[in-house]
């Protein structure tokens, strides 16, 4: 078990290791400050609901649950099936606690292998096409979500998908990027199912709307693993920064004890 708790913490959370500058930079901003909706609607409460872009018909069969027995809801397909979104339902940005509240109806579908992946009503995604998601919120909680979709499917996808991903989802890093992935889900077949569903979730302060800092903490033996994750708005979507060295994505992340200051993201009905 303790093994497996390890590479839950190695999978689950492909740790960023972000320079001290650049950290340093993101976290000097002011930290009450609260974002401000942005003119394009992106933010709380400001845009038309829409449908999802794949409904379907097919009747809802059990949930099931992860490694660490968080539902999992069974999609009709694979790949996930995004829900009709209603901005106004967004979490406020006035709240203290907005860096670390989950979306709206936010739920956790059974991907590929029993990947975890996150579907909410607020924040996105809003189309799932050719196995891959998109349309997720210019918010903190978009950010979020798009972080770990994008782990999900580079891990957790079928061939052909899972680099149409990485190469989607994550900027920077190449067909250099694409490889270590591939080296990765050799070493470890059954991947997906240790992409479970996060322990706790927050957004660093200092959220910017092209720049938000994910942190993810998934449970281990000596606490809780944390992965940092940088995210930046490319051509309308979050997408993963890699670092230039890419071989830092693979380096543990920090522990902490409790989840003090992580705000809880299981499904919600």
């Amino acid at each position: 078990m303790k093994s497996h708790r390890l590479l839950i913490i190695l999978l689950a959370g492909i740790t960023i290791v972000v320079a001290a500058v650049f950290v340093a930079t993101i976290t000097g901003t002011d930290r009450s400050a609260t974002p401000a909706p942005a003119r394009d609607g992106s933010q709380h409460g400001s845009a038309v609901p829409t449908a999802p872009s794949e409904p379907s018909s097919e009747p809802q069969r059990p949930p099931t649950i992860d490694a660490f027995g968080n539902r999992l809801d069974i999609p009709s397909s694979e790949a996930g099936t995004p829900l009709a979104q209603d901005p106004s339902a967004r979490p406020d940005p006035a709240s203290p606690d907005y860096l670390r509240t989950a979306p709206a109806r936010l739920h956790w579908q059974r991907g590929w292998g029993g990947a975890a992946l996150p579907v909410s009503a607020s924040d996105g995604p809003t189309h799932i096409r050719d196995g891959i998601a998109s349309g997720f919120a210019r918010t903190p909680q978009g950010a979020a979500l798009a972080a770990h979709d994008a782990l999900a499917r580079a891990l957790a996808a079928p061939e052909g998908i899972w680099q149409t991903a990485v190469r989607a989802r994550f900027y920077g890093g190449g067909d250099a990027l694409v490889a270590r992935f591939a080296l990765a889900r050799a070493r470890t077949p059954d991947a997906a199912r240790y992409v479970v569903v996060p322990d706790g979730v927050r957004i660093q302060p200092g959220y910017q709307q092209d720049l938000a800092v994910v942190e993810f903490a998934v449970r281990s033996d000596a606490g809780y693993g944390v992965s940092v994750w940088p995210m930046v708005w490319v051509d309308g979507d979050w997408r993963i920064r890699v670092p230039d060295n890419i071989e830092t994505l693979w380096q543990r992340g920090t522990s902490t004890p409790t989840l003090t200051g992580f705000g809880t993201w299981k499904t919600v009905s």
